[in-house]
This record gives C-alpha cells, sequence and structure tokens, in this order.
C-alpha cells in the first residue's frame, strides 16, 4: 500500500492554484492564431456551431475538414455559440481543463509512488512551462491529456475491481481520447496488448468492438465528405517511402528527440545561450543525465506491468513514426501529453540513485531528491516568469495588424486574399483566401474568389521578420503597384509592413 503525507491533499490545491497563477499571467502570452492549429480548431466549432457541418468556413468556398479529428471542435462548440468571437473564453475553458488534470495525475500516480515524491512530481508537473503555457491557448493537448487520464484513472479501477461496465467505460472513454487527437490510438494499442498479455480475452474483445464501432463511424463520415479512414496528409507523412526509410526517418527522429528535446522538456535549461555561456560539455552532461534517469524509472515501473508504462512507449514510438523529419518533425509539444510520466519516470530513476548512494538511507535520499527538484522547479518557475514578461507573441509576426482597420472600414461579407487565411481569419474575422500559386494569373484567380481586398505582409514566423516572401516583393506587388485604377492602397501599417489593398472590380 502506497502512503502518503496526512497534508499530501493539501500540497495538490496549492500547487493548483500556483499553476492557475501561471496561466493567468501568461494568459496572453501566444497570440491566437499564431500557432496555426488553434485557428484550426476555432473555425471547425464555429461551423459546427452554425449549422455548417464539419468544414473551414474562413474560406468562401468552405473545404471540408478532413484531417482534424472532431473531438476537441466538439468541446469548443458550446462557446462558439454562447461567445461568439471571444476567443478569451476558449482559453479560459484550456485553462480549466488544464487545472482539472491535477486531481487527476495526484489520483493515478497517488497509487505508484510515496510522499514526498507525490508532492515532488505534482509540483513539477504544475509549474512546467509547457504544460501551463499550452494551458492558455486553444490547442488540444490540455484536453487529450485531461482525457487521457481519466481512461487509466478508470482502467486502474477495473484494475482493482473487475467489473465489464468499467471495461465498457474504459472503452468508450478511450475512444473520445481519439477523437480529440488521433495519437490516441496509442492508449486503445495499449490496453489491447495488455489485455492479451493478461489472458483478458473477453475483456479486448469488448474494447476492439467499440472501438471499431467509433472508428467506422469516423470512416463512413470521411468518406461522405470523399476522404478515408487516413487523410491524404496523415497518410502522405505515415506510409511514404518503404520500410527501411521509416525505419530511418524514426531514427533521425530519436536522436532529436534525445538531443535535449526530451531533457529540455523536463529541464528547460539547455539552448545555445546557456551553451555560450558554460560551453558544451555541461549541457551535454544534463542532457544525458536526465535521459539516463528517465530510462532508469522506466525500466523500473516496467517491472509492475502497468499499462501506462505501456502507452507511453506506444506514444513515443508514433510521434517518432508520425512525422517526416524534413517537416521539422522533432518538437517539444508533441511531448506534452506524456510530460507527467516523464517526470514519474525521472523521479523514480532519481530516487533509486540517492537510494544507492545513501545506501538505502529514505530519510536522506528524499532529502537529496527534494534538494535537486527544488532546484529544477525554480527554474521552471524562472521561464514561466520570463515568458511573463518577455512573452512569445513579442517574438512572432503579429497577426492583428490591421485588423483593427479592417473590423471599422471593411464589409462583413468581404473576401480577403492574404498569405496565411487560416490564421488571419481569427484576427480579420472576414472570409479569407491564400495567395495564388501563379502570381501572374493573380486578376482571374481574384475574380474567381470574389475577393474584395488584398492583405500584404509578411509571412508568419518566429522570430518576426518585416521581409515579405520572394514571390510577393518581386512579383506580386510589382501588379498590385502597376495599375492603380484596379489596385487602391487604402492601408498601410510601416511598423509591421503591412499594406492593404481594395480590388476596384
Amino acid at each position: 500500500m502506497v502512503q502518503t503525507h496526512r497534508f499530501s491533499k493539501y500540497f495538490l490545491i496549492l500547487f493548483m492554484l500556483i499553476s492557475a497563477a501561471l496561466g493567468v499571467l501568461r494568459f496572453n502570452s501566444l497570440q491566437v492564431g499564431t500557432s496555426y492549429d488553434d485557428a484550426h480548431y476555432i473555425i471547425l466549432a464555429e461551423s459546427l456551431s452554425s449549422g455548417q457541418g464539419y468544414e473551414l468556413i474562413n474560406f468562401p468556398k468552405p473545404q471540408i475538414e478532413r484531417a482534424f479529428p472532431p473531438g476537441w471542435p466538439i468541446l469548443l462548440t458550446p462557446l462558439a455559440t454562447f461567445f461568439p468571437a471571444d476567443y478569451s473564453a476558449f482559453k479560459i475553458f484550456t485553462l480549466i481543463i488544464w487545472i482539472a488534470s491535477l486531481p487527476l495525475i495526484y489520483i493515478l500516480f497517488s497509487k505508484r509512488i510515496q510522499s514526498p515524491y507525490l508532492e515532488i512530481l505534482i509540483g513539477l508537473v504544475a509549474v512546467n512551462p509547457f504544460l501551463v503555457g499550452t494551458s492558455v491557448t486553444v490547442m488540444s493537448e490540455s484536453a487529450y491529456l485531461f482525457f487521457s487520464l481519466i481512461t487509466l484513472i478508470l482502467f486502474d479501477s477495473w484494475n482493482e475491481k473487475p467489473k465489464y461496465g468499467l471495461v465498457i467505460l474504459v472503452a468508450c472513454a478511450t475512444l473520445f481520447t481519439q477523437l480529440i487527437r488521433t495519437v490516441g490510438i496509442a492508449i486503445f494499442i495499449a490496453l489491447i496488448i495488455y489485455y492479451f498479455y493478461s489472458r483478458r480475452f473477453r475483456e479486448a474483445g469488448i474494447t476492439f468492438g467499440i472501438f471499431a464501432i467509433g472508428a467506422l463511424i469516423q470512416f463512413w463520415l470521411n468518406l461522405r465528405n470523399g476522404g478515408s479512414l487516413i487523410s491524404a496528409g496523415y497518410e502522405s507523412q505515415v506510409f511514404n517511402g518503404s520500410v527501411i526509410e521509416k525505419v530511418g526517418q524514426m531514427w533521425t527522429n530519436l536522436l532529436g528527440y534525445l538531443n535535449e528535446t526530451v531533457a529540455g522538456s523536463l529541464l528547460p535549461i539547455f539552448g545555445e545561450k546557456v551553451t555560450s555561456l558554460v560551453g558544451p560539455i555541461i549541457p551535454l552532461i544534463l542532457n544525458v543525465g536526465v535521459l539516463l534517469l528517465v530510462i532508469l524509472g522506466l525500466s523500473l515501473s516496467r517491472k509492475k506491468n502497468q499499462l501506462f508504462d505501456v502507452y507511453v512507449v506506444i506514444y513515443i514510438v508514433g510521434i517518432l513514426a508520425f512525422w517526416n523529419p524534413k517537416v521539422g518533425s522533432v518538437k517539444a509539444r508533441f511531448l506534452i501529453p506524456i510530460l507527467p510520466f516523464l517526470y514519474f519516470y525521472f523521479i523514480q530513476g532519481l530516487k533509486w540513485l540517492f537510494e544507492k548512494i545513501t545506501k538505502n538511507n529514505l530519510t536522506n535520499s528524499a532529502r537529496l531528491t527534494l534538494a535537486v527538484t527544488g532546484l529544477i522547479a525554480i527554474v521552471l518557475l524562472a521561464r514561466n516568469l520570463q515568458d511573463w514578461r518577455n512573452p512569445v507573441s513579442g517574438q512572432m509576426t503579429d497577426l492583428s495588424a490591421g485588423a483593427g482597420w479592417v473590423a471599422e472600414n471593411v464589409p462583413a461579407d468581404a473576401v480577403l486574399m492574404v498569405n496565411e487565411p487560416v490564421p488571419a481569419y481569427v484576427q480579420m474575422r472576414r472570409q479569407t483566401v491564400g495567395y495564388p500559386r501563379a502570381l501572374e494569373n493573380i486578376e482571374s484567380y481574384i475574380v474567381d474568389q470574389g475577393i474584395d481586398y488584398i492583405i500584404v505582409s509578411p509571412k508568419l514566423q518566429s522570430p518576426r521578420s518585416l521581409d515579405l516572401d520572394e514571390d510577393v516583393a518581386t512579383q506580386l506587388l510589382p501588379i498590385l503597384n502597376g495599375d492603380f485604377n484596379k489596385y487602391t492602397v487604402v492601408y498601410h501599417n510601416s511598423k509591421h509592413n503591412v499594406t492593404i489593398y481594395k480590388f476596384e472590380n
């Protein structure tokens, strides 16, 4: 029986309050739309709210969505109905989901780790800058973590008192987790493996049946919309090339994650500035040390044959296999849903190490662990405060440049041509289309799409740049500036290098 301190739950409440406070401080650290996916979710939620189906309604000719699963947009739909265009409500909802995840993390790990290590785990998770930062965006990571934790807790309940009702609940929770993010299929695979390994064939059959029904419904809806079970984009990422090429891509991705990405998500002190300050040796030692402790903790946990260990391994294999390294596949963002588990393994490894050093003196081992993780917590808090004082939004292209003028001077039914139609929509609140591939046919494209205004601006990027794309600067601008009778400059912002032209049809 794992023992927890009698004040353990008070520490949980304290950490929830601290995490909520950090979320409030960082509430506007990232502009809505700059993550791209957040704008995608918002548009789909507004489409569902307006009864137009599951479509990208920012385009004059709405595009059917075939890549993003509908779970998160469905949860956002009531907000889109009652708080139209108020994206603060969306972000508050995500923050609430994140804060509600902390008690779930406590419940899940309280059966596996004792005090004070449990409180250390919750504290590190609560102030992790990646988890806190994501919680104040309209991204799906916080919701995915929330429902994956619910699934694992329900499974623990079944494991303690096996009932077929709980098997059904676990299967349904697994299905909905997959509807939040496609990678949620990792929990389903982990469940099937676990059931077969423990010779629970009936439970495996029930889980497979429920999940298959859900998958068939998704497949049918995708076919109705002209798609398939796997979207063309996902298919090109996962199934491109031969098996040998895929193994090579996974190996490249693995090396990328091992090169300070995993360690940096747990201990965010890595980067060019730190390396230039202390040299490459210290960061290398810290990176290797953190990785070895995580691997050690995973190997110690694996001996207990826990479902979530299988899930974490399959999840990692999934993110390694999913992306082609050529498109920038190694991102700390993909690790966010498993950060609590990585911290668990890290603490388990640290605990084992200090117990060996102190010759199983549990008191001294706990003190050493508190000292090390206390320093890590200070670093995590500092990174949160750094982002509050110097937010990411100040380093990225400002999508809102010109939005105020558009709101006051452009009709609500106007169509804007922009370089980023999905992110720009949530700021401009007008239908948007992208630039044509062949800029020499610009006028026929404008007429065909019913475009009223053309916004010329730098592309969305970090760090921000005022430079226009070469094609825009050398091909589009000469056309727009060469015929004053058709293209009239109605707005210019020199600070952000944004110019709005009106098309005189």
